[in-house]
């Protein structure tokens, strides 16, 4: 097989040159822990990022996959190439690793998942901030993708406690005008001098500081907490009907 250039002098072949090599794999921790740990888990099992331990990944499961991903990123995710940053030794001794930690079974839920959409649909008021497949709010995250892009132990989180591990981007603004009114919103830019906002019903404000009374912003998400508005039942069918969300035409 032909090497592939990726960036730089990165290279992709078809076979992993350190594949069980244990001292490749104590540096592919290392490097992981540093650069990868902020959002897939101090040790791959998942945050805002996905379980990298289960050894199956949407980008395809092949060595040079993994390679590939790693050094160019994932195209519509917040996933970056660390091709700028690690020669190809380097890309590869994180794959070592994520090999050596691979092979979990995936996570048994005992949900069910069309009592999940409905709760999501209807209930849970869901739709009122996020959208599946162009449905729905554009004031939260587009969930279209969240089930490969999110671990279940991040959604089961951010259900019940939001602001605990908030998507970057997504801070609470409220911005009093020189009239007395309040406009409340997710960030969609902040500075010294000035704040752009999208409200609950998708309007878009933008102001200089000068031009209001106050604006505040909040490291806290506008997304309710659901641990006491749903049971625990009712979680766990939500929770199922998020993971299964993974942008293959199964979503309403």
């Amino acid at each position: 097989m032909v090497p592939l250039v990726l960036a730089g002098s990165i290279r992709a072949q078809d076979k992993n040159p350190f594949h069980g090599n244990k001292d490749a794999i104590e540096a592919g921790r290392g490097m992981f822990r540093i650069y990868c740990s902020p959002c897939h888990g101090i040790g791959a099992e998942g945050g805002r990022g996905p379980d990298l331990t289960l050894g199956s990944y949407s980008v395809g499961n092949e060595d040079t996959a993994v390679f590939r991903v790693i050094a160019s990123g994932a195209k519509g995710t917040e996933m970056p190439g660390f091709g700028e940053r690690f020669d190809s030794d380097g890309v590869w001794r994180l794959v070592a690793y994520l090999r050596s930690v691979s092979g979990k079974p995936a996570p048994k839920l005992t949900g069910n998942r069309a009592n999940g959409e409905k709760l999501y649909w209807e209930k849970s008021g869901c739709v009122a901030c996020h959208r599946i497949g162009g449905r729905g709010s554009r004031m939260g995250p587009d969930l279209t993708l969240v089930g490969r892009q999110r671990s279940l132990a991040y959604l089961r989180e951010a259900l019940v406690d939001p602001d605990a591990s908030l998507t970057p981007g997504y801070n609470k603004v409220t911005i009093v005008t020189k009239d007395g009114s309040k406009i409340t919103g997710v960030q969609k830019g902040y500075d010294a001098f000035s704040a752009q906002v999208m409200d609950a019903q998708e309007n878009y404000h933008s102001y200089f500081r000068e031009e209001v009374r106050s604006m505040e912003r909040e490291f806290k998400s506008m997304m309710p907490g659901y641990g006491k508005s749903l049971t625990p039942r009712e979680l766990d069918d939500l929770l199922v009907y998020l993971t299964s969300l993974r942008g293959q035409g199964e979503n309403r």
